[in-house]
């Protein structure tokens, strides 16, 4: 392991294995992309999806952090409500909120329709309350089915290393299957204050840069 002066104070690379620190207030996030280009049958009975084309942005963002800050979403907290309303004006912007048979609202699913005939998932998730139900699939079951009605070439997403540790095999299981990975270096929300600093405790926040020698 050697010690270099480089771009960041104390930057530490080990060529031979692939090592390199990043400065603190910062995450990493090891990316998969993945794509599906055709439906899976028989994936879910799909729950109700009810496209929202002028969310209310106080429970646009509620919602949005409620199932996105334990993974560290914070784009919503970045956003105003000026910035909200003229997001989903776009109408290549979709946002569905499903809802189980009682009616009760269960999670949220935004997608965006690019050219070049494709759709990217941009945002997907349960509220955390409900996992482990079984309504994940029925609520990607259910983004799916509004999606390939709108007839893309395919429909693609990216995974994160922050994202549940089971989430590669549930988009497997959904139809998508990995083609291309990488690397995300982003600011750490918790400390750019867009995200309480107690949120998503198992990924480590590291604020003060690591010095080497005695302390």
């Amino acid at each position: 392991m050697q010690v270099t002066e480089g771009t960041l104070p104390y930057e530490i690379t080990d060529l031979a294995s692939g090592y390199r620190r990043i400065p603190a207030g910062k995450i990493v996030n090891a990316v998969t992309w993945m794509e599906a280009r055709a439906p899976v049958q028989g994936l879910a009975h799909p729950l109700a999806m009810t496209r929202v084309t002028n969310p209310k942005p106080a429970f646009y963002r509620s919602v949005f952090l409620e199932i996105g800050a334990p993974w560290l979403w914070d784009r919503a907290a970045e956003m105003s409500d000026a910035d909200i309303a003229a997001h989903f004006a776009d109408p290549r912007q979709h946002l569905y909120y499903g809802h189980d048979e009682s009616g009760d609202h269960v999670g949220m699913a935004e997608f965006t329709v690019a050219d070049g005939n494709e759709i990217e998932i941009t945002y997907f998730g349960l509220f955390p309350s409900l996992t482990g139900r079984g309504l994940g699939k029925r609520l990607m079951a259910g983004a799916l089915d509004q999606a390939w009605r709108l007839k893309p070439g395919r429909i693609w997403l990216h995974t994160s290393s922050i994202d549940h540790h089971s989430v590669i095999g549930f988009y497997r299981a959904c139809g998508f299957e990995p083609y291309a990975a990488g690397f995300e270096i982003t600011d750490d929300p918790r400390i750019k204050g867009t995200l309480p600093r107690d949120a998503a405790p198992q990924i480590p926040l590291i604020e003060t840069e690591w010095v080497p020698g005695p302390r």
